[in-house]
Parts: C-alpha cells; structure tokens; sequence
C-alpha cells in the first residue's frame, strides 16, 4: 500500500528539503508526454526562498531533450532503502529514448500537483520545479529549476515542515569512482561556532528565530 502524501506549505518547502544534496530520481516528458526518469547523484539545493533546486545531466541524454520540449521536472528522493536504491539503479540504466523507466524499474507514477512530469510514489520526499534557467559546457547541461510545489509522506515531516530524519531517511551516493555504493545522512548533529562576538550573537539570534517561527 503507498503511502500518504502531505501537500507542504511554500514557508515549509525548504526545511523538507534537507540535506542541501543529495540522491535523486528527476521525471520528465516529452511534449507527447512520455515520462522520463533518471537518476542523480547529486540534486542540490542552491537557493532557500525563493527555493531552488539544480542539477547537471549529459547533453545528450533524454532529460535534456525533454526539458527543451517541456520545461518542467520533478525531483523525487528516496529513503536509504536497500531495495528503492536498488530501483533507483535500473531507472538510471541507458533505456533507449521513450522507454519509461519508471514501469522498468517497477516503481508507480503519482500525478504531481501542478506541473506535467509525475512525482515517484515510493519515494518519501517530492519537489515539483519549473526551469529557470540552463547553462551547457563541456558536454552537460547545468539546470535550476523553480520549485512551484512540494509533498512528502506524512509521517516523514512534523506539523512544522521539519524533516523526521529515522523516517525520511535522506541518502547520499559516494561518487561514480564506486559504482553502486550509498551512504546514510540522516543522523544530524548541531554544532555551533568556536567563536564568541558580536557575529556569533547575530548567529544566535536567527537561530532562535528561526526556532521559534512556525
């Protein structure tokens, strides 16, 4: 049974995005509206409010000639899960153009909520974007995208939008060098600066804002 999704308020979109970076499955479609799905090791969060998202892909692959036809993704991120990540693998398999590596990887297409390429269903965390803008070099396309709404699975966020990390369980890829290994990153540790002045008093008080605002 697929979980529960929360729709999140804009002030709560970007605490649900956490850590800034980390692995990543970006749907697409065609102006036909064939979905395309890939995998990302790295979708980074580059902007809080305005929130927006960025990441790079070869120029040639599909997403790119999607993104030409319409300008809008989703990015959906998985839980350190064994057999998700083991999905998120065969999405990122070199399937010829117009396959839809979603049904491949028997994972279950969500309707987004108000742009065109779905959200991933099993994946706890999604950020539907808009293109702002694309830079090509050296043979890739750097992407930003706008992030226009955004759901999680309801027992993965408190009532303030702040992540349960045990539950959402956000995973990081150790780099193409290793191939196939993961690593956790959702055992957060607060540590404040070595510093004492006046910067490190300015420092305190937003965070106690920051605390305090619902």
């Amino acid at each position: 049974m697929l979980p529960e999704k929360l729709d999140l308020d804009a002030r709560h979109r970007d605490r649900a995005f956490a850590p800034s970076s980390g692995v990543a499955i970006v749907t697409t479609c065609d102006g036909a509206g064939r979905v395309n799905a890939a995998a990302y090791g790295s979708c980074v969060r580059v902007s809080h409010e305005p929130l927006d998202i960025a990441f790079t892909a070869y120029a040639s692959h599909d997403t790119v000639a999607n993104l030409g036809e319409v300008p809008e993704f989703t990015v959906n991120l998985p839980r350190f899960d064994p057999d998700l990540l083991a999905r998120l693998q065969t999405v990122g398999l070199p399937f010829a153009r117009g396959v839809n590596e979603l049904e491949k990887a028997g994972l279950t297409a969500l309707a987004a909520r108000t742009v065109r390429p779905p959200r991933v269903a099993e994946c706890p965390r999604h950020f539907e974007c808009r293109v702002g803008w694309t830079k090509a070099w050296d043979g890739r396309v750097m992407v930003v995208g706008r992030v226009v709404a955004a759901s999680a699975d309801t027992d993965c966020v408190d009532e303030r939008g702040y992540l349960i990390w045990d539950r959402a369980k956000p995973v990081h890829t150790c780099g193409a060098s290793y191939i196939d290994m993961f690593v956790p990153a959702f055992e957060p540790v607060a540590v404040a600066p070595n510093y004492e002045g006046p910067e490190r008093q300015a420092y305190e008080e937003n965070a106690r804002r920051m605390r305090e605002d619902g």
